[in-house]
């Protein structure tokens, strides 16, 4: 199997950093990297001929890591992989500086060779089988968009950002697939019961509280794909999930158009939404050494 050039990290979340590749002494094969199974339920009818497709779903992919550690320091190379992948590791893969995806170790480093350098494989289970574009999306409701630019001329008046005025926003996915989103609600007023509504679909994700000046509230997912809602005033966190509307569906924005509107029962000029999210990869042609 050909080396990857691409640089490749591990960041596990107990907070290693393993940086592996050509320019590092560790040129290594990722597979696969492409391609994913979509599997299909059927179902045939007397005298019928072909299958008629009833269910399509995706599951994760296992991704397998051989690493050679040729480098003078080798064995120490070696070493560190061994100490920081135990198992019962996950964390965050990064793939050419652009695209990442969540794992978890299904299998630990094991030597494949000690000579003439060490040779390591591993697998990781990626619960997602697709990568993420490492560039996030953001769009702002009602809310401040920075403007400042360098260089700057100190000489001239110059605005460190402007306030919108419209309350929706076409948040453009420009990804092959759909994906979770980061919604953070601030405001300058009461707002009562948030919401962040799409005005084509009519899925909204609503939260029922007061939001009030100085209170942050942050809709988003944890690393394992929960959904989850917080609220922070004066550096203090706190779990409001119990408060989020049992009728939201709004949890992820298609491909292409999602023209998104903050409403709320009350104080809906006064909301502003901030939507973040990072677009999903469906295939990656990565450069090789044969």
């Amino acid at each position: 199997m050909p080396f990857r050039k691409d640089h490749l990290r591990l960041v596990t979340d107990a907070g290693a950093a393993l940086d592996i590749g050509w320019d590092y002494g560790t040129p290594y094969s990722l597979d696969p990297i492409n391609g994913v199974n979509v599997d299909l339920q059927t179902a045939q009818g007397v005298n019928q001929i072909g299958n008629t497709v009833e269910k399509q779903s995706v599951a994760g992919v296992s991704r397998e890591v051989i690493i050679h550690c040729h480098s003078p320091h080798g064995d120490a190379d070696a070493a560190l992989l061994l100490e920081k992948l135990p198992y019962f590791t996950s964390g965050t893969m990064y793939f050419e500086d652009k695209y990442f995806c969540r794992f978890v170790l299904s299998k630990t480093p094991y030597t494949k060779s000690i000579h003439p350098y060490p040779v390591l494989d591993m697998m990781f289970f990626c619960p997602k089988p697709f990568w993420y574009d490492l560039t996030a999306q953001s769009f702002c409701i009602n809310g401040f968009v920075p403007s400042f630019r360098l260089p700057v001329n100190y000489s001239k008046p110059h605005r460190f950002g402007v306030r919108t005025s419209f309350g929706w926003q076409n948040a453009v996915n420009p990804g092959a697939l759909a994906v979770p989103f980061t919604a953070t609600l601030k405001s300058d007023g009461a707002v009562v019961n948030p919401c962040v509504l799409n005005i084509i679909t009519g899925q909204s994700i609503r939260i029922l509280t007061t939001l009030t000046p100085g209170q942050v509230i942050e809709i988003y997912r944890t690393t394992t794909d929960k959904l989850a809602v917080k609220r922070t005033e004066d550096g203090t966190e706190e779990n409001i999930f119990s408060l989020l509307d049992e009728d939201s569906d709004l949890l992820e924005l298609a491909p292409g158009d999602n023209l998104l509107k903050a409403t709320a029962d009350s104080g809906e000029t006064l909301l502003q939404v901030t939507v973040q999210f990072y677009p999903m990869v469906s295939g990656i042609l990565p450069e090789v050494i044969a």
